[in-house]
């Protein structure tokens, strides 16, 4: 029970620490477009430039993106430490070395997941459309 408050507490310490430095980043330079449409019912008017150059295509859909893969490799990590302390005291019961194996093995594949995750968006937000 003590292992999960401290995974629990470092977690939350994480997210708030790195939501707090993003915010500082992000606020500098932020300066919301107007809105797209300019009181017009449905496409009238809407230039793709209006649209490419908007708060949410350039700076909300990226940091919320970014700020999920990272938490997504992060969280790979922790559950790959615990599956490794798992099996290390699983002391030859096989169903807990089962067990641990399975976490381990999960961890893995989300872990790939997210890295591969993280590059396509990667190599899609760098092309620079015409």
């Amino acid at each position: 029970m003590r292992f999960k408050q401290i995974i629990t507490s470092f977690v939350l310490a994480m997210l708030s620490i790195q939501t707090a430095f993003a915010a500082s980043i992000y606020d500098r330079d932020t300066v919301l477009s107007p809105p797209v449409g300019r009181n017009v019912l449905p496409g009238g008017g809407i230039q793709a430039e209006e649209i490419k150059s908007s708060f949410i295509f350039t700076k909300l859909i990226p940091f919320v993106i970014d700020y999920a893969l990272k938490l997504a490799i992060g969280l790979a990590v922790i559950v790959l430490i615990i599956g490794g302390y798992k099996y290390m005291t699983a002391y030859g019961d096989t169903e807990k070395q089962t067990s641990a194996r399975k976490t381990l093995t999960y961890a893995i594949i989300g872990l790939v997941l997210a890295i591969t995750a993280y590059g396509i968006v990667t190599i899609v937000t760098s092309i620079q459309l015409s």
